[in-house]
């Protein structure tokens, strides 16, 4: 998310462009789409742009429970499914991540030494989403990944501010990298995949297709490109020739769920994306433009 303490004004502007970006993605997605036709994830997705931004603040739980009680009232009133909520919070953390960009310009996030647990998690994480999709259905799996990333975001609360839960901080230590706060990868996976679930879900097999391409194409290329990489891209000095080849070969296995052409286009465009110097975590860019491509290409 941001900057472990960003300043009183960082926050602010964080809230404010957050706000303005979240709204002009669900205008958007509205115009190109008709998911949104039943449904009304403004309210959601504006709450949790503040929620985002407070992360670590002494303001946070207050917006948080405003978050949480806005939801509820969506379902139980029924303007909103679980799914549209989860679309909706996802927006919310692109919105975010858009207006992080832009606001804290000195992030500096450095990878580790040693990424094979992080990937590790990563991957099964993902691939455990497609076997429950596959399994249980989006709608059943949406509960899951809703009920776990609300979970994670009062948990990166908590550790931010400093407050021990056993277990936890020794956790994301093994996976976090130094320059974000703590189970920021994790969130913006699990975003990743409440995006394309929500939109996805009159089909799930799109949606596993997604959800592989981010777990095997990350995992790959990362492999790939620490042990063997070697060239670096003329365009993003940070990745390699060999990197982004092994998330081509990684993304590659999405025709599993979904054997048809558009699969390899949404694959090669994904793995362009994947080499570009994106200030926005990819773990969220990458499964929005795939299930954008593939919502309006099927």
């Amino acid at each position: 998310m941001a900057a472990l303490n960003p300043r009183s004004m960082e926050r602010i502007k964080l809230m404010l462009i957050s706000l303005i970006i979240a709204e002009l993605i669900v205008l958007l997605i509205r115009s190109l789409t008709d998911t949104m036709e039943c449904g009304h994830p403004e309210l959601v997705s504006g709450t949790f742009s503040i929620v985002f931004s407070l992360l670590g603040h002494v303001a946070f739980p207050i917006f948080y429970l405003l978050g949480l009680l806005a939801s509820w009232d969506q379902v139980s009133g029924g303007l909103n499914c679980w799914l549209d909520l989860g679309e909706g919070i996802a927006i919310a953390g692109l919105g975010y991540g858009m207006a992080e960009a832009v606001v804290i310009r000195q992030k500096n996030v450095i990878a580790r030494k040693d990424e094979r647990i992080r990937k590790s998690v990563h991957v099964i994480s993902n691939l455990s989403a497609c076997l429950f999709i596959w399994i249980l259905g989006i709608q059943t799996t949406s509960y899951f990944v809703l009920l776990g990333t609300c979970i994670g975001i009062l948990l990166i609360h908590l550790t931010t501010i400093g407050i021990r839960v056993p277990g936890i901080q020794e956790s994301l230590k093994r996976v976090g990298r130094e320059g974000e706060i703590p189970g920021e990868g994790a969130l913006y996976n699990a975003l990743g995949i409440l995006f394309a679930i929500g939109l996805l879900r009159d089909n799930p097999a799109a949606a596993i297709s997604v959800i592989l391409i981010l777990a095997l194409g990350d995992g790959l290329a990362t492999y790939i490109g620490t042990i063997y990489g070697r060239h670096k891209l003329p365009w993003n000095r940070g990745k390699t020739l060999e990197g982004t080849a092994g998330f081509a070969a990684g993304a590659i296995w999405a025709l599993v769920a979904m054997p048809i052409p558009i699969t390899i286009l949404i694959v090669v465009s994904a793995t362009i994306v994947e080499s570009l110097p994106l200030k926005v975590n990819d773990n969220l860019a990458l499964p929005v433009i795939s299930s954008l491509l593939y919502y309006l290409m099927l």
